[in-house]
C-alpha cells in the first residue's frame, strides 16, 4: 500500500502542526465547534419561531443556552444515563438487530464458494474480505437504530414516560448514543471473533510430501513440496538438513530433514502479519547525481502541485486540499538514485541482518525483456562519509512485497579502498542513521519509489492484535455514523433522519472526488464541468474535454451555478469526517502493515469531537422543541 506524507505524522504533528496552527487539526476542532453551535442555536430558534413566534422563539433558545450550562450539564446523572442506555439496548434488542450476526455467518459460509482460490494474496483477499463485509453491515445497521429510534418513540408517544420523569436533555441523548454504542459493541465483538477464526482456517494448509529431492554438491539439498490448494514451493537446505521453503502466495514454510530421510514441512508462516515497518526521509538524485526533492514525473500518475481552499473550506479542510504525484521515478542505467535515510538502526533492534523490504512500481520506455523484469539494486551507504557495500541486484516484482535481509558483514569500498564492512561500525553514524541507496540497472527503464515502499522491518506484531484495532476502527466509525443519526432523528421523521446521516456518510466518502472537482473549476481545465455541465454534456453527447457547446450567456449561467453548488458542496465535505482515512485502516491489516498507535489515536480524537458536536446541536434542537407536539 502507498501512504501519503501526511500518514507519516506523530499525534502532535497532525493536532498542533509543530508550529504552523493555521494548518493544524486543533484549529479545524475549533472552526467545527463554532460553526456547530451557531448552526444549532439557528436550528433551534427556527424550530421554537415557528411555534411561539419570533420574540418569544428567541427568548426560548436564550433560556436553553442558560439552561445548560446552569442546570441540565451540572446537574447530569450517570446513573440515569446508564439507565436511559439500558432501556435504548433494550428497545435496540426487540427490533432483532441481533439477525445482523446471522447475516454475516451466512456471507463467512458463502465467501468460500466465491473468494478466488487462485490468488496471488489469499491472506489479502480474506482480510479484506471480512472488514469490508463488517463495515459495511455494522455502519448500515448503526444508521437504521439510531435514526428511526426517537421519531418512533416521539410518534408512538412512548417517549412520554420518560419525560415526564426528572430526566434531562443532556441525559436523554447521551442515553441514547451509548445504549445504540452498546449495541453495536455486542454486534461487533462476535463478528470479530468469526472473523479471526474464519481467515486463519481458511489460510491453513499442510504440505506433506517433497518431490524431486537432490543432493547439492556443496552439501544440503533441494526439492519441492507437493502441490497443496493451487500451490507448491521449493526449497534449498543447509549441511545440517534445514532451510525455508521459497514465498508463494505470500507464505513460506520452514523445512527439516529427519534422520530417517523424510522431510518434515511445517505449517504456512508468513501470511498473517502485522508489520511494523521503519520509514525513513526520502530524496533523489536526477541522472546526472544532482540531489532533487522528487523524482521523475513519468506522466502516468496524478498531478503534481496543489491546491487549497479558501475561506471557510480552508479552515475547516486544510489537510484535505493536497495533491501529489504518488511515485517519484528513477533513471537506470545513470546516477539517478532514491537515497532513504533511515533513523534508529542499532544491534539490538537489528541484531541478525538489516531487513529492507522493497514495494515498488516498474515502468518501461522500451519492451526489453518482458520475462526477467527490470533490475535493480540495493546498496547501503554511511550518511556522511564515502563508505558504501557493494550493491545487492533484484529483479522488481510490482504485486509483491520484496523481503531482503541485508548482512551485517558485506564487502564494499571505504574511499578507493575495497573491504569487509561491518555495517555497525562503518556504515551506520553516531545518530544511528544508515542510508539505503535504490537504483535502477536497465537503461532507459524506471523503478517507481514512493516513501513508504521502501522501508526497513525491525519485527512485526501479532495477526490477532492488528486485527482488533482495525475492528477498533470500524467502531469508531459506527460510533460517528449514531451520534449523527441521533442528532438528525431530534427534528426530524426516521426516513428523512436516515436519508441524511446517509447523505453525510456519502459527502464524507466522496470528499476528495469534490475537491478535485473545485480544483478544476479553479483552475479551468475543461474535465467536464460541475453537475449542470455534466448534465448538459450527457444529454449533448460531448466529449468532457471540449468547449461547452452553448451561447456565452447560458455557458456562463451554467459554469456559475456550477461553481456555487461545487463550493457549497466543497465546504460540506471539509465540514464532515474524512471517512475515507478511517477506512483505510482495514487496508493496513489486509495488507499485513501494524495499524500504528498514533493513527487510531487521531481517529479517535476525530470521532470524539464529532460525537461531542452532534450532542451539542442536538441539545439545542430538542430543548427548544416541543416534544408533546
Amino acid at each position: 500500500m502507498n501512504l501519503q506524507p501526511e500518514d507519516f505524522w506523530s499525534y502532535s504533528q497532525w493536532f498542533l502542526r509543530d508550529g504552523a496552527f493555521l494548518e493544524s487539526a486543533a484549529l479545524k476542532g475549533i472552526v467545527l465547534f463554532a460553526l456547530a453551535v451557531v448552526l444549532g442555536l439557528i436550528a433551534g430558534y427556527v424550530i421554537s419561531s415557528s411555534r411561539y413566534g419570533s420574540g418569544e422563539g428567541f427568548f426560548a433558545v436564550a433560556r436553553a443556552v442558560r439552561d445548560f450550562f446552569k442546570f441540565d450539564l451540572p446537574g447530569t446523572s450517570l446513573r440515569r444515563i446508564f439507565a436511559l442506555a439500558r432501556l435504548s439496548f433494550k428497545e435496540a434488542l426487540r427490533r432483532k438487530v441481533l439477525y445482523i450476526v446471522g447475516l454475516f455467518v451466512v456471507l463467512l459460509l458463502l465467501a468460500g464458494w466465491y473468494l478466488n482460490p487462485q490468488s496471488d494474496d489469499p491472506a489479502r483477499l480474506y482480510v479484506s474480505f471480512v472488514l469490508t463485509a463488517t463495515n459495511y453491515l455494522v455502519l448500515a445497521l448503526a444508521l437504521f437504530i439510531s435514526a428511526f429510534s426517537l421519531p418512533e418513540d416521539i410518534k408512538n408517544k412512548t417517549i412520554y414516560t420518560i419525560v415526564t420523569k426528572p430526566v434531562r436533555v443532556t441525559e436523554l441523548i447521551a442515553g441514547r448514543m451509548l445504549g445504540f454504542i452498546g449495541v453495536g459493541t455486542m454486534i461487533l465483538v462476535p463478528m470479530g471473533l468469526l472473523s479471526y477464526v474464519f481467515v486463519v482456517r481458511g489460510l491453513d494448509h499442510s504440505h506433506q510430501e517433497v518431490v524431486e529431492v537432490r543432493e547439492l554438491p556443496g552439501g544440503g539439498y533441494e526439492g519441492e513440496t507437493d502441490f497443496v490448494q493451487f500451490h507448491s514451493h521449493t526449497f534449498e537446505l543447509n549441511e545440517a538438513g534445514e532451510g525455508l521453503t521459497n514465498i508463494v502466495r505470500g507464505h513460506r514454510h520452514v523445512v527439516r530433514r529427519n534422520e530417517d530421510g523424510t522431510f518434515q514441512i511445517g505449517p504456512p508462516q508468513g501470511a498473517l502479519r502485522a508489520r511494523i515497518p521503519s520509514y525513513g526521509s526520502i530524496r533523489f538524485r536526477d541522472r546526472s547525481g544532482n540531489l532533487q526533492e522528487e523524482g521523475i514525473d513519468v506522466g502516468n500518475e496524478r498531478l503534481a502541485g496543489g491546491y487549497s481552499s479558501t475561506g471557510i473550506a480552508r479552515l475547516i479542510g486544510v489537510a484535505k486540499g493536497s495533491r501529489k504525484i504518488e511515485h517519484g521515478y528513477v533513471e537506470g542505467g545513470s546516477l539517478g538514485t532514491a537515497e532513504f535515510t533511515f533513523e534508529n538502526v542499532t544491534q539490538n533492534r537489528y541484531p541478525d541482518g538489516i531487513p529492507v523490504d522493497l514495494s515498488l512500481r516498474a515502468y518501461r520506455s522500451y519492451k526489453g525483456d518482458i520475462e526477467t523484469g527490470i533490475r535493480g539494486s540495493v546498496t547501503m551507504k554511511h550518511p556522511d562519509k564515502a563508505i558504501e557495500s557493494n550493491p545487492v541486484a533484484f529483479i522488481v516484482d510490482e504485486y509483491e512485497v520484496d523481503e531482503k535481509i541485508l548482512p551485517l558483514q558485506i564487502e564494499g569500498t571505504d574511499g578507493s579502498e575495497t573491504r569487509m564492512l561491518n555495517v555497525f561500525e562503518d556504515l551506520v553514524n553516531e545518530d544511528g542513521q544508515i542510508m539505503i541507496i535504490i537504483r535502477c540497472l536497465d537503461r532507459a527503464q524506471y523503478l517507481g519509489v514512493t516513501k513508504s515502499g521502501v522501508y526497513l522491518h525491525p519485527a512485526d506484531n501479532t495477526f490477532g492484535w492488528n486485527l482488533t484495532k482495525a475492528y477498533g476502527s470500524i467502531w469508531l466509525q459506527m460510533t460517528m455514523v449514531i451520534a449523527f443519526g441521533v442528532m438528525f432523528s431530534t427534528f426530524l421523521t426516521g426516513p428523512v433522519a436516515m436519508i441524511a446521516t446517509f447523505v453525510c456518510v456519502l459527502l464524507g466518502f466522496s470528499a476528495e472526488q469534490v475537491f478535485d472537482t473545485r480544483h478544476y473549476i479553479d483552475s479551468g481545465i475543461e474535465r467536464g464541468g460541475g453537475p449542470i455541465e455534466s448534465m448538459v454534456r450527457l444529454l449533448r453527447q460531448d466529449a468532457m474535454t471540449t468547449q461547452l457547446d452553448v451561447d456565452t450567456v447560458a455557458a456562463k449561467v451554467i459554469k456559475t451555478v456550477d461553481a456555487a453548488i461545487v463550493y457549497g458542496l466543497d465546504a460540506i465535505a471539509t465540514a464532515l469526517p474524512n471517512l475515507p482515512k478511517m477506512v483505510e485502516t482495514a487496508e493496513y491489516a489486509a495488507s499485513g502493515f501494524d495499524i500504528f498507535g498514533a493513527l487510531l489515536a487521531r481517529h479517535a480524537t476525530a470521532t470524539f469531537g464529532y460525537v461531542l458536536l452532534a450532542f451539542i446541536v442536538s441539545y439545542f434542537i430538542l430543548k427548544s422543541r416541543e416534544i408533546a407536539a
